[in-house]
């Protein structure tokens, strides 16, 4: 499996599958693409955008949850998309404090 690198000079790196990148670019709406930057202006929308597909997935883990019985509960295994997105959007939020842009990229 592949993996990309997302990196700031004011965080350490977050890695994570290709796949999982793709998800959170199709999140924000955008085309993926292996290698590229977000622009240190740009990072509050995208931070936002972040934000709202976390508590989308949040509210529709909740819908899930809610429709299943105590008969039928299972626990999955998977992670849900706003907890693999947790690290980006941290990242995200030291960026735009220090005013740097993040990038990435494969490894």
């Amino acid at each position: 499996m592949a993996l990309i690198q997302f990196s700031c000079i004011a965080t350490g790196p977050f890695i994570t599958f290709k796949e999982t990148a793709e998800r959170i670019f199709e999140a924000l709406g955008e085309p993926f693409h292996e290698h590229g930057a977000f622009a240190a202006e740009d990072l509050p929308s995208i931070l936002a955008k972040l934000d709202a597909a976390a508590a989308a997935d949040r509210k529709l883990e909740q819908e899930i949850e809610i429709e299943q019985t105590d008969k039928t509960k299972h626990h999955e295994n998977s992670v849900r998309l706003y907890q693999r997105i947790a690290p980006l959007q941290d990242m995200i939020r030291r960026a735009i404090k220090h005013q740097k842009a993040v990038m990435w990229g494969p490894l």
